[in-house]
């Protein structure tokens, strides 16, 4: 291996190419046959220009183009230099071998378009530097020059080049670091040096050949560790003039090599390397052991079994451990070993095992029949193992992957008694069974077959692509090249050594089949069929005709011969003869004529299925069925009647037949053993069993009528009566006439199918009506009960005391029963001084704040939650003490602000204010106020029906579903009004939400729940009715959210405005008069003013509320918690838009970041008339759009 990893690879293509005949008349092109003259004239060459094709010159076969020359001058002690220009004439160069000519400065760095092979020996001291840079990209490039020598070699110069190769001069090794993202190239390194570089981060290598000399620097076998390659060789010494000097081992190092050669002379070690982490190591040769071992013993422990061993010329004094060597992949060789040591038994896995000239003696157990060995020119004697010697008289033997000559010559120089070529093989037995039948798969094994499954052939034909070695020698699983085994019973192999013999095989098992017995003479018989033993011995078989047992004389898989025993006599001459056969667990039963010269050869059908079924008569082709089968094959079953009686089947009453085992039974019984009686049943007058409307019980004699028909002869009608339940009669309240159909209803229950029931009060005391499908009352809302007259009371409006106490009255409905009724506010008790079905007047108890309240009476009681408000005794403030931009009305509790201030509290400014727009959509009712770059939008969400403790019992959504009710929308000089109406049905609730919208051109002055407002010019005024709303419980109410938002456009004009959105709350309060909102971006300012107060079927009461802020602060929800209303709940709140005294109209550019702020309406606790005030002089115009359904309200600054 290592001579020819050594030999010139391009060399090797040189000489094949010239075997190549057509060539030689090839002729280069004229510019190329000119440049090469030009270098045979320079160089002095033997180039024959008549046959330049040829023997260093090699050539396209198609245009003539020089692919590889080599230069040698005629004077290699005064050659001229070679140029790169000499070669730059040769466009299609590929390789070139250059010797004793100096090279231009730069040569072996110049990139050649062409050139992959450069081999250079002796450049005769042109590069006494060596290779200092980047080589050009090469598949080989070979520096074998003396010069070389001593200088240090950059692997990392080498990165383009794919093979390189220094020898004869010995040079320093260094690894630069690889860049990043560079690729290094090199898979075959050959190198004389005299140390190992660090190849850390280096790559694979396919192949790395060291030769070391004297000088090697033993300090750098460390970095041995690093080299990852699949091929190491390591030469050590070899040519030291001394031959004296050693090298210590090293190999157990590395655990990234596949293959290691080690060439050297190694010195005695003193312990013993442990391989036991080289898992990686497959093939380990040193071809010079020497004294490399300790204290006799095989220096090297714990090798893998995937490791091929290659060790000669030695001395052991024991055999090493072979045992442990080496799997049915791997081979162990150890020749020219001094051991003198007995051959042991062997207990291994190895493929092979070559131990030549060893000085072994003793002799060789049957145990190293489980491999292939070679034991030539050693001192064994005794008798050579058959597994062997049945393969002597063969020309060669070969292993499956390790060629070793005849099988004779492997025993050759021993003493053996049976050592000769005339040795009989009579131990061959092989198996064979089929793995798989596509693809086909076989297992051969058995007795001396053999360890070359090249030499077997399927069908005589048929090789293996693929050989899987289980046990060598022994056990082999072969794909087969082509077939299948589908569909097939039985196959025949080839057995070309050790004799040309031909056996068949079973695929099935199956029984012996019988085609023909010949009568041979009264003592013999030829059987012939198939599924019989492949040979005498492959399975065990007997044969017996009339109970005398035949000697089985011959056998194969189609064919028997036999004879009598002569203690047996003869056989028993009859035509009806027995005649058994049995091979392993199978056998076969047939009768058969035993006269002289008789041929049994009819066959039956199907064999009669076999011995179970029947036997076959061969004398005439017919089953004789056992008694449990029937058929002309046999293969029916018979099958026995039932019966009740041992002694008769079908119980003596009737016939068996036995194809199905089924009784026909006589007239008069019946059953499947015909054991019962058969009793007729009621025939009418026109003959008729059951009238035909019913199935006879012939064990009764009773009629089992169908669903319309009954009576004991089937002849009366059945009328089944109608039922709202299919499982009981008359709905089960009363019995049915199933003659005429007709359901007699039990007492309170009537209707055709007894469903309906009468109520205890028919009328329900005029306060619900009857549902007579229960039979109970369904009240109206305002009552309960079963007859309907105990009142549900509610409280729809209150008129409250002051904090002192006093009168107090509570309006709703209260019906007019009044069984110990009272009322509590919070938990006191409030006297009642008056009460009818509409009003309860009560003495209330001193107190503060919002208190619930709860009514009783009829055994019920009722609950409002913090429905009750004391009125203050001290009165309200104005919001912000109006900011001291105004004073305070004490009566109205209103800011009256000082000129060009605005808002409730005067917080905003009048004059300074932009245009603004006004959009009201027509489908979601909302408002959308545009300011310059800011949208201000406020919206009706959701209605909600909420239990006492607030939990949502129903919800209604508000927003996109809203009817514009153009009759209703007008304009005037003080007011332009719009109105959107919702009718909801949800199947059980019908009611209707009513939304207005006025734009306020003149301000005017309204009452809302007693109390006065102003409405100021140009504002919006919203209103929400809720008419006639049926509740699911007289203890709920309503909840109405609304939602206010605010959005910015993405241009920003007045960015000196700029702020971040804020919303104030602080003035919203349930315990004052009035609550504001502020909400404020961009310096712009949105308020709502709420009064506390809503109107509950036209009576004024209190009302609380809840807020509930966006994190971003750009939305607002406000709930307002609505009383029991049941006529209407009439809700108004109301804002106002101005600018704060920050805005400014223009911005200047040096405060182009200053923060600007924009408001935002949101409605809050508060109901009541709502005011959008743009304080600014506004102009509106109303304008329909009608594609988009939008009524927009452009409103202009005072000019």
């Amino acid at each position: 291996m290592v001579g020819l990893n050594k030999l010139n690879y391009l060399i090797i293509i040189l000489l094949i190419l010239v075997k190549l005949k057509h060539v030689f008349s090839i002729q280069p092109p004229p510019s190329e046959f000119n440049c090469i003259s030009a270098i045979k004239s320079k160089f002095s060459t033997s180039l024959d220009l008549n046959n330049l094709c040829g023997t260093s010159v090699t050539c396209d076969p198609t245009t003539g183009s020089i692919l590889t020359m080599a230069i040698f001058p005629g004077n290699p002690n005064s050659a001229p230099t070679l140029l790169i220009n000499d070669l730059l004439c040769l466009t299609k160069l590929r390789g070139i071998i250059i010797q004793y000519v100096p090279l231009e400065n730069g040569f072996i760095y110049y990139n050649f378009p062409s050139l992959k092979s450069l081999t250079l020996k002796d450049t005769m001291n042109s590069l006494p530097n060596g290779i200092t840079q980047t080589l050009p990209n090469y598949d080989y490039f070979e520096l074998s020059s003396s010069e070389f020598g001593g200088k240090t070699l950059n692997l990392l110069y080498l990165v383009n080049v794919k093979s390189f190769k220094s020898s004869i001069s010995y040079v320093k090794l260094v690894c630069d670091p690889i860049p990043l993202g560079t690729i290094f190239q090199p898979s075959t390194l050959v190198i004389s040096a005299i140390n190992y570089p660090n190849f850390t981060n280096y790559p694979d290598f396919q192949t790395v050949e060291m030769n070391f000399d004297d000088n090697f620097d033993l300090t750098s076998i460390v970095n041995f560790a690093t080299i990852s390659t699949k091929i190491m060789l390591i030469t050590h010494n070899i040519a030291s003039s001394s031959m004296t000097a050693s090298t210590e081992f090293y190999g157990h190092l590395n655990f990234k090599i596949s293959k290691l050669y080690i060439n050297s002379r190694l010195s005695t070690p003193s312990v013993f390397f442990n391989f036991s982490k080289n898992k990686n190591y497959e093939y380990i040769q040193i071809p010079s052991m020497g004294n490399f071992n300790v204290n006799g013993e095989f220096p090297i422990i714990n090798i893998q079994k995937n490791t091929s061993l290659y060790i000669s010329y030695g001395t052991l004094s024991n055999m090493p451990p072979i045992s442990q060597w080496g799997d049915v992949d791997h081979n162990i060789t150890l020749t020219a070993m001094t051991m003198n040591t007995a051959l042991p038994n062997f207990t291994g896995s190895g493929q092979f095992y070559k131990l030549s000239g060893d000085g072994l003696f003793g002799t060789i157990d049957k145990s190293w029949c489980n491999t292939e060995i070679v034991v030539s020119y050693n001192q064994l004697t005794g008798t050579i193992p058959s597994c062997f010697s049945c393969y002597f008289n063969n020309s060669e033997v070969p292993g499956i992957d390790f060629p070793q000559g005849t099988m004779f010559t492997r025993f050759a120089g021993n003493q053996f008694t049976n050592y000769n070529l005339s040795i009989p093989c009579t131990t061959f037995y092989p198996r064979v069974s089929v793995l798989q039948k596509f693809p086909p798969i076989i297992k051969m094994f058995g007795q001396d077959i053999g360890y070359d499954p090249r030499n077997w052939l399927v069908n005589n034909t048929i090789g293996f692509s693929n050989v899987k070695k289980v046990l060598i020698g022994r056990e082999y699983h072969l794909t087969l090249e082509s077939g299948s085994f589908i569909g097939v019973d039985y196959f025949s192999v080839l057995f070309k050594l050790p004799y040309n013999n031909v056996y068949t095989f079973p695929i099935v098992e199956k029984n012996p089949i019988i085609n023909k017995i010949s009568v041979i003479s009264d003592k013999a018989l030829l059987i012939e069929g198939f599924f019989f033993s492949s040979y005498e011995g492959y399975s065990s078989q007997s044969i017996s005709v009339g109970g005398i047992n035949c000697l089985v004389d011959s056998t194969s898989f189609f064919k028997i011969e036999c004879s009598a025993l002569p203690s047996s006599g003869t056989f028993n001459i009859s035509t009806n003869q027995v005649f058994i056969i049995n091979s392993g667990y199978k056998n076969s039963v047939v009768f058969i004529n035993t006269n002289v010269n008789s041929i049994n050869d009819k066959t039956c059908p199907d064999g009669c299925i076999d011995f179970a079924h029947g036997i076959c008569d061969m004398t005439n082709g017919i089953c004789v069925c056992n008694s449990q089968y029937q058929g002309s094959n046999c293969s029916i079953p018979v099958i026995s009647c039932p019966s009740n009686s041992l002694n008769n089947q079908c119980s003596g009453n009737g016939l068996c037949n036995s194809l199905n085992g089924e009784c026909i039974c006589n007239s008069d019984f019946q059953s499947l053993d015909c054991s019962i009686p058969f009793v007729g049943c009621p025939i009418d007058s026109k003959g008729r069993i059951c009238s035909n409307f019913g199935t006879c019980n012939n064990r009764t004699g009773n009629c089992y009528c169908d669903s319309n028909h009954q009576s004991n002869d089937c002849s009366i009608p059945f009328i089944k009566c109608s039922s709202l339940n299919p499982l009981l009669d008359c709905s089960g309240f009363g019995h049915c006439d199933n003659v005429t159909g007709t359901c007699i209803c039990n007492e309170g229950s009537f209707g055709s199918e007894c469903s309906l029931h009468s109520c205890s009060t028919p009328k329900c005391s005029s306060n619900g009506i009857c549902d007579q499908s229960v039979g109970k009352c369904v009240c109206y809302s305002n009552f309960t009960g079963d007859d309907c007259l105990t009142p549900l009371h509610y409280i729809s409006s209150i008129i409250p005391s002051l904090e002192t106490g006093g009168e107090a009255s509570f309006f709703g409905y209260f019906g007019d029963l009044h069984s110990n009724i009272s009322l509590t506010i919070g938990n006191l008790s409030c006297k009642i001084t008056y009460n009818s079905s509409n009003l309860i007047n009560c003495t209330a108890p001193p107190g503060k704040g919002i208190k619930s309240v709860s009514v009783f009476q009829n055994q019920i009681v009722w609950n409002g939650k913090d429905i009750y408000q004391y009125l203050n005794i001290n009165g309200f403030e104005c919001p912000n003490d109006c900011s001291n931009n105004g004073r305070c009305n004490k009566t109205t509790l209103e800011c009256e602000c000082f000129e060009n201030f605005g808002s409730f509290d005067c917080s905003g400014l009048i004059n300074n204010t932009p245009k603004t727009n006004v959009t009201i959509d027509t489908n979601s009712s909302s408002t959308t106020i545009k300011n310059q770059e800011i949208n201000f939008q406020i919206y009706y969400k959701r209605l909600l029906e909420v239990d006492f403790n607030g939990n949502i019992i129903k919800q209604y959504l508000l927003k996109d579903n809203w009817i514009s009710n153009e009759n209703k929308t007008s304009s005037s000089l003080d007011q332009i009004e719009h109105q959107f109406i919702q009718s909801i049905s949800d199947g059980i609730n019908q009611f209707k939400v009513v939304s207005n919208i006025k734009e306020i051109t003149k301000g005017y002055q309204i009452t809302f729940a007693d109390t006065i407002l102003k409405l100021k010019p140009n504002s919006i005024k919203l209103t929400i009715s809720i008419q006639n709303y049926n509740y699911q419980n007289s203890l709920n109410s309503l909840k109405l959210e609304m939602v206010a938002s605010v959005s910015e456009d993405d241009e920003k004009e007045t960015n000196c405005n700029q702020k971040d959105s804020n919303i104030d709350t602080s003035n919203s309060n349930d315990l004052s008069m009035f609550n504001f909102i502020k909400i404020s971006k961009n310096n712009k300012l949105f308020s709502g003013r709420f009064i506390n107060r809503v109107l509950s079927d036209g009576k004024s009461t209190f009302l609380s509320s809840s807020t509930i802020k966006s994190p971003s602060s750009d939305s607002i929800i406000i709930s307002l918690n609505l009383p029991h209303c049941k006529k209407e709940c009439l809700v108004d709140p109301d804002f106002s838009l101005l600018v704060t005294p920050e805005f400014q109209q223009k911005c200047e550019k040096d405060e182009g970041n200053k923060k600007y702020v924009i408001p935002v309406a949101v409605v809050v606790s508060v109901v009541g008339v709502a005011t959008i005030s743009a304080l600014a002089y506004l102009i509106y115009r109303k304008k329909f759009v009608e594609n988009q359904l939008k009524v927009q309200l452009r409103v202009l600054n005072k000019q």
